[in-house]
């Protein structure tokens, strides 16, 4: 709930834009990796993003991507009624929405740093162990935008999150938490 109130005060207590020929929308495609572990899939993700500019230095984050790893078993019982699972950072799959606030820090020289904030919603599946569940809760994320043209950057960054997840097979709900970074190109629109 925190993470809305701060999505909700930093959109409003933004400026309005200065200039109505700054790009509007980006959209951008991004490869990295996530380090999961115990009940929270890990491993190469890939996914895209959609950017539309709130005001000068804020934007509308949206997100979908794809973690994929291993295929470890790593779940058992641990008493007659019980289960358990204990992943290694890299395995299992999710896939993941997000929707949050992006806020550039300024910069120079075509470097802007950002930081930003969002809630996620996961499915999630151990297939080893046919275990799916699904997970939601929030992240929090900083990064660096390197302009390569005026339309056009190399985007980096580092995401944490936390949340809870359900999952099947008697398991019940279990804590997500993870770090995901990765390398985007971003393409900014009028």
């Amino acid at each position: 709930m925190r993470a809305v109130w701060v999505c909700v005060l930093v959109t409003t207590a933004s400026p309005a834009l200065a200039d109505d020929d700054a790009p509007q929308v980006a959209l951008a495609a991004e490869i990295g990796a996530v380090g999961g572990g115990g009940a929270t899939p890990g491993g190469m993700r890939v996914g895209g993003r959609f950017l539309y500019r709130l005001a000068e230095h804020d934007w509308f984050d949206g997100g979908m991507a794809f973690t994929f790893g291993r295929g470890t078993a790593g779940c058992g019982a641990v008493g007659p009624d019980a289960m358990t699972c204990d992943h290694g950072v890299a395995d299992g799959f999710a896939g993941d929405l997000s929707f949050g606030v992006r806020r550039d820090l300024g910069g120079q020289a075509g470097f802007v740093p950002f930081a930003r904030v969002a809630l996620f919603g996961r499915v999630l599946r151990f297939a080893s162990d046919d275990v799916t569940g699904a997970a939601a809760g929030g992240e929090v994320g900083v990064g660096i935008r390197a302009a390569v043209r005026a339309d056009l950057a190399v985007v980096g960054g580092a995401t944490a999150f936390a949340g809870m997840a359900h999952l099947s097979d008697d398991i019940g709900a279990v804590g997500q938490l993870g770090l995901s970074i990765a390398a985007a190109a971003e393409f900014r629109m009028r």
